[in-house]
This record gives C-alpha cells, structure tokens and sequence, in this order.
C-alpha cells in the first residue's frame, strides 16, 4: 500500500487484524508500566496487563528492577495482584510454590526426590525491562533492541520541561473506555486538525494555543508543541512563571501507544492508549505533579480534563470507528496543509507508516 494513502478499514475493524497488532506490535513493543517511585523500595512490586498477557515489575535488593510473567511455573496461577510493598519472597496463592525476588524457585511444598523437581532449573518467566525518562518499560520480544538510545533527543527535550522526572509524583489516574480500535485513539491524539471544531470550549479555549502549534515527527516519535492559550478563561490554575518552560505545552508520543505530555504551569500526565479488543481501548491517563503543585489542583485538572477533552474524544473516535464498518467507508486522503501545523494530519500520516513498518508491510 502506498505510504501516502490511509490504512484501510479493515485494519480497524476485522478481528483478525487485531490479532496480528497484538503478536507484531505489542507484544514486541517497548510498554509503560509505572514510574519509579511506585516500586521504589525492595520487594515493592506492580502489575500490568498488555492486551491479555499479565506481567509484574519488582524491585530488587540491590535496586534493580526485574519483569516477569505473571505466572505460577507450575500451573499458571497469577502470582501477584495490583501493587504491593516490600515483598521478600513471591508465593503462589494456589500451592503456595515460593519464589525469590530474582525469579528463582526456593520451595515446593510436598515435592519429593523422585518428582525430578530441581529448584536451581525452575525461574519464572523473564521480561526485559528498562527505566526510560524516570518510568518503568518493559518489552516481551527477547530479541528487542534497547530502548533509550534511539530516544536521546526525546529525553533531552523532556529534561528541559522537567530536568529530573525520577522526582515526579504520583498523584493520580482515570480512564476512559473508548468503543474503537487503539489505532483511532492513537491517530485521534496525534493530530489537532479536529481541535478547532471538537475542543473549541476545552482544549484550545484556556489551555492550548492553536497559533504556533506544531507537530513534527522524529524517528518513531511525534512531537506536538505548542503555547499556553490566555485570552479566554483559564481551565485550571496554573503559574506561568514556576519554570523556564511553564508557559509552554509538549505532548511526546512514542509508538505504539504511550505519550508524555507536559501541561503549562509544570503538570504532567502520561497517556496510555491501552488495546483490549479490536473495537475497545482503555485510555489512560496518570497525573504527575513537579512537587509544587498541590495535589488537589492536580485532581482538578484531572477531573477537569475527563469531563471536557476526555468526554469530547471519547465521542468522536466511537462514531468513527462505527463509521469506518460501513460499507460505504474509504479513507479519503490526509490534509497535510503546512506540513507541521495545527490543521496538519502529518503525524496521523507518520503513525500509519509506522505501523506498516512494524508489520513487515512494504510502501
């Protein structure tokens, strides 16, 4: 298929097509699981699910961080559930097999000689992991390249909004079920031609402004980067003065699914566009302050975003992907317009190649 033509509807809306997402991209694909403060002492641990696959992250004594599979190496029963704090073995719930925190088996109750159990042979499936601009990633493809060094642009440009995002905090999440393939969700959040007319009293009424809006694809990133918008009233409190880039808004996207985005005033939330059936997606948002911004205006902000922003793209991707199975459906072509601005469909053009690229698909 041309790379200057749209994916087609089929890949929104055959479950087949799903299928081949979840083996090709995935579960081969660099995913966040949480920031480091949240396994921040030995035995701490977190769980994570990508698509139907569950792993945990946990800590380890000598400060590393380990993944595995969520499963027991006897009969697969779920080893840990939700989040969990300092944690000096990891027992099965269901015989009560016991792990050690590097993954190794310690005890099988009621195992004997003959059974040709051998401890020092049994490990827990692992996941690699890597910390990236103070979050937590992990990738099931063994053979995957690191992640950090092709994104050392990437981490220089968040540094200047946040110059240590390991000191971050956690304030809170929410989500939002979106009736639509992930790739609508994605596509919707990487181009602002639909801001004008969807977000005309949220988005760009208070918070961002369109004039200057950029977004600009960098390798297997899209950045989007534009001004805080304070002709209108503003949607939340914020002070444009608290840091050198405080009266700026950044939205950092990296394929497939995860996007840091940089609010004015110093807030930050990491976006998670999270597949769970070829027509549903759970997009979810974690809210992060600098440490100077109270948590109950990070709260706001966040309740304040879900029923305005949140509400309108919740919306506006299920009508679309309801769309794209009619019969009547063909994509029509992207409006590039500038190449970069507001009204540009660049990034949407960017996203379908590299998706295309990561099925093996040739231009």
């Amino acid at each position: 298929m041309p790379r200057d033509t749209p994916l087609q509807a089929q890949y929104y809306t055959q479950p087949d097509w799903f299928e081949v997402d979840k083996e090709k991209i995935f579960f081969r694909t660099w995913q966040c699981v949480c920031h480091v403060s949240e396994i921040a002492d030995p035995g701490d641990f977190k769980t994570f699910t990508i698509v139907d696959e569950d792993i945990f992250v946990i800590r380890e004594p000598d400060g590393g961080i380990n993944a595995f599979y969520n499963i027991c190496r006897h009969r697969g029963h779920p080893l840990v559930e939700g989040t969990g704090k300092g944690r000096r073995v990891l027992v099965c719930p269901y015989h009560a097999w016991t792990y050690e925190i590097n993954g190794r088996l310690r005890r099988a109750p009621g195992s004997v000689k003959s059974d040709g159990l051998t401890c020092d042979q049994i490990n827990l499936r692992k996941i690699k992991v890597e910390e990236f601009c103070g979050f937590v990633f992990v990738n099931m493809d063994e053979n995957a390249s690191a992640m950090a060094p092709d994104l050392e642009d990437y981490r220089q440009n968040l540094l200047s909004f946040h110059p240590d995002p390991t000191q971050l905090k956690f304030v809170c999440e929410t989500e939002i079920a979106h009736d639509s393939n992930w790739k609508l969700s994605v596509e919707n959040y990487n181009e602002c031609y639909h801001c004008p007319t969807v977000h005309a009293s949220s988005l760009t009424h208070g918070v961002l402004e369109m004039d200057g809006y950029t977004t600009v694809p960098h390798g297997k990133t899209i950045w989007h980067d534009g001004k805080a918008q304070t002709k209108n009233e503003r949607q939340y409190d914020y002070d444009l003065t608290s840091s050198p880039r405080a009266d700026d808004y950044g939205a950092y996207w990296i394929f497939p699914n995860v996007s840091m985005c940089c609010y004015p005033g110093g807030y930050f939330t990491i976006r998670q566009f999270l597949p769970v059936a070829w027509n549903k997606t759970i997009y979810r948002y974690r809210w992060f302050s600098s440490g100077d911004i109270a948590d109950q205006d990070v709260i706001a902000l966040m309740h304040k975003h879900k029923e305005t922003t949140g509400a309108e793209d919740e919306v506006v991707v299920s009508k679309i992907q309801k769309g794209m199975q009619s019969r009547a459906f063909e994509p029509g072509p992207y409006v590039i317009g500038d190449g970069c601005g507001a009204m540009s469909e660049v990034g949407l053009r960017h996203f379908h190649n590299l998706y295309r690229d990561a099925l093996g698909e040739a231009g």
